[in-house]
């Protein structure tokens, strides 16, 4: 019975297996000169495998896997999707950029790897211990990975301040979850939830929860939690910062559901109120703060607190344990910001950076069709209507009106409008200003198409949002 449950769940936990192996795989090709031109191939192959593989073992029903550390469901499986469909996007426009800094290596993938790896892993894991390996594989990878541009002179910096940030966090939080333990006498997630529904909720119980929910919202960068996130951003390789904008955060979202769901812990205004004012905050000094910045990655950072404000907002805001608005508004932050680092990553050259805001200025009369995906995905990124972040922003708005949070919801519109001026001067620098660096990169057929795909899901899920959300409604719900 111990060997038949052991080889089910390696079966099912098959596709981190692949990625592990894959990994290690691409590391070692890497140090051999006549093989090390094939990493990007095999990270893409690997993807694709893992990918797939998921897919073929896809549950039926919900299933406990390694003595219920593990778990799968239509939940886990659906965000682990997200991260693999976003992880390919960003490998794939970002092998040109790689190559010109000579950080195409196997080290880079491989890191890249394990930290995708420990986002999955954290996605799925129903353990404490398990929890807290998959946030440290994630964070250590990260690390080395914002450090291995040598050329950049801020990318040690930005690697040190991230790692100071991300030991707070995960210290915080595992002195949570060590409270939770010495409490409920369990290390399983599912058992602490229920521990709250059978047991009333003591100081120490709340205690913990706030200090789990301090670290997500380091790692969310919700303010004022953000502090040297812009200078990561700004400091890190972009195929990087496209990575720690995006899927670290559909993680830990789906870590906060799993702890949060069917907890009585959110009737406990204490609690409760905590997601409320640091979404308000978050928003405000997002919106402000962005305003005055003159570095497109430090704006797009910025632009992150401020949504991230939006989904503690919606946090807050979950009507009876219904938390698909937040997940939906995540979704859709995710692969807005995607696109966005993932055109800036285009449009570098090798001897051109687009560092500046002033920069875009003129950039549709040389890469006009470069420029509309850009508009489509500021737009959908300030909440523009025929984009989806107009509608999951609607959402948000809607739930707390619904909540009575009229004044709540009224400062968020205001802070919203104010925020798309920062958007807006994009777009009038790309299409209303003269002026254009000659080196700006053109590149090739292959990777405008690929960059089309996201701004694409962008107008297509604002026009037919409902089977999306209500299939994000059913499976949490």
């Amino acid at each position: 019975m111990i060997i038949q449950n052991t080889i089910t769940s390696l079966f099912h936990f098959m596709p981190e297996i692949i990625l592990s192996i894959s990994s290690m795989v691409i590391l070692l090709i890497g140090t051999l000169e006549f093989l090390k031109k094939y990493v990007f191939q095999l990270t893409i192959l690997s993807i694709l495998l893992a990918s797939s593989f998921s897919y073929m073992v896809y549950p039926e029903t919900a299933l406990s896997l390694f003595n219920a550390s593990i778990v799968k469901n239509d939940i886990t499986e659906f965000f682990k999707y997200i991260c693999y469909f976003i992880f390919l996007i960003q490998v794939l426009i970002s092998r040109k950029y790689l190559n010109i800094r000579k950080l195409d290596s196997g080290e880079f993938y491989s890191l890249l790897i394990f930290a995708l790896i420990g986002c999955l892993i954290i996605i799925s894991a129903d353990n404490l211990i398990v929890l807290f390996l998959g946030i440290e594989l994630s964070s250590l990878s990260l690390y080395s990975l914002i450090a291995l541009d040598k050329s950049n002179s801020l990318s040690s910096e930005a690697a040190i301040k991230y790692f100071v940030l991300s030991i707070i966090a995960s210290a915080i939080m595992l002195f949570g979850f060590s409270y939770l333990y010495g409490l409920t006498n369990s290390l399983s997630i599912s058992e602490i939830i229920v521990f709250s529904n059978t047991n009333e909720i003591s100081n120490l119980y709340l205690f913990s929860y706030i200090l789990i929910f301090i670290g997500v919202a380091f790692k969310f960068a919700v303010a004022p939690f953000h502090m040297w996130l812009p200078d990561v951003y700004e400091g890190s390789p972009l195929p990087v910062t496209n990575f720690i904008s995006s899927i670290p955060k559909i993680a830990f979202f789906v870590l906060a559901y799993k702890f949060l769901d069917g907890n009585n812990i959110m009737q406990i205004d204490n609690f409760h109120n905590i997601f409320l004012f640091l979404g308000i905050f978050s928003v405000i000094v997002g919106n402000l703060y962005a305003l005055a910045q003159k570095k497109i990655m430090r704006l797009i950072a910025y632009s992150g607190v401020a949504n991230s404000g939006f989904i503690f907002l919606a946090l807050y805001a979950a009507i009876e344990y219904n938390f698909s608005v937040s997940a939906f508004y995540v979704a859709s932050y995710s692969f807005a910001t995607v696109s966005l680092i993932s055109l800036v990553t285009y449009i570098s050259s090798k001897k051109y950076n687009l560092v500046y805001i002033k920069d875009f200025k003129g950039l549709s009369a040389s890469l006009g069709f470069i420029s509309v995906l850009f508009m489509v995905t500021l737009l959908s990124t300030a909440g523009i209507p025929l984009t989806v972040g107009f509608y999951a922003k609607y959402l948000v708005i809607d739930s707390l009106i619904s909540k009575d949070l009229i004044l709540v919801a009224t400062l968020v519109i205001l802070m919203t409008v104010v925020g798309l001026y920062y958007y807006l001067r994009i777009i009038w620098f790309m299409f209303f200003e003269p002026g254009i660096n000659s080196l700006v990169n053109r590149g090739d057929k292959l990777s405008v198409l690929i960059l089309s795909f996201i701004p694409a899901i962008i107008i297509m899920v604002f026009l037919f949002p409902e089977p999306i959300f209500k299939y994000i409604f059913n499976i949490l719900t």
